[in-house]
């Protein structure tokens, strides 16, 4: 897992393109991709650009942010210490890169200084809020639309700490020396990620 940055535009481009592509082979595509394009060209001190990559291949990519959007979460809700994923694209000639995303956002938010009490997401297919529920063990909170009208499965999951899960997928230094999200200033507990 790397931090991504706006030299990475072309293989995020070619990953959004083929995930959007596939998407609308199988059904109607909720997004374009376009969000996570912009954030690549324009990065934002307060959202983190994760990519997952193979070798050289970027299979995985997706926005971390501190806090969810204010669309169906609560005044309490938001007010609780969060992260939200945002914007997640797979390779579709992948399989299970959900469950290991998942699994590294947890751990990854686990070993912080000061973890969040939950790390949460807003899905609008509900075939992905399916499989993120029963595979990757994320939890259905409520539907809620969203400010443009879709109808969103809004999920969380508490972090957990996989002992040895740097074993299965390191994470590039800068992800854990730098504050995950600089506006919570979160650093790691896990310098070294030998360690």
């Amino acid at each position: 897992m790397l931090l991504l940055t706006p030299s990475d535009w072309d293989p995020l481009a070619d990953l959004v393109h083929r995930r959007t592509n596939h998407e609308k082979r199988i059904r109607n595509a909720a997004t374009d991709g376009s969000s996570l394009l912009r954030l690549a060209a324009d990065p934002q001190p307060d959202i983190q650009l994760i990519g997952m990559w193979e070798d050289d291949q970027l299979v995985g990519a997706f926005a971390l942010a501190e806090g969810p959007d204010a669309a169906g979460w609560t005044a309490d809700e938001r007010a609780e210490p969060s992260w939200m994923v945002r914007q997640a694209f797979t390779d579709p000639d992948h399989a299970r890169l959900g469950r290991l995303a998942t699994l590294w956002i947890g751990d990854y938010a686990a070993r912080q200084n000061t973890s969040p009490l939950w790390i949460r997401c807003a899905v609008p297919e509900p075939k992905v809020a399916w499989y993120l529920e029963r595979e990757c063990g994320w939890t259905l909170v409520r539907k809620a639309r969203d400010r443009v009208g879709y109808l969103n499965s809004l999920l969380q999951r508490a972090p957990e700490r996989i002992e040895h899960f740097d074993l299965l997928v390191t994470t590039g230094a800068d992800l854990t020396i730098d504050p995950v999200l600089r506006r919570a200033l979160l650093t790691s507990a896990h310098v070294d990620p030998k360690d």
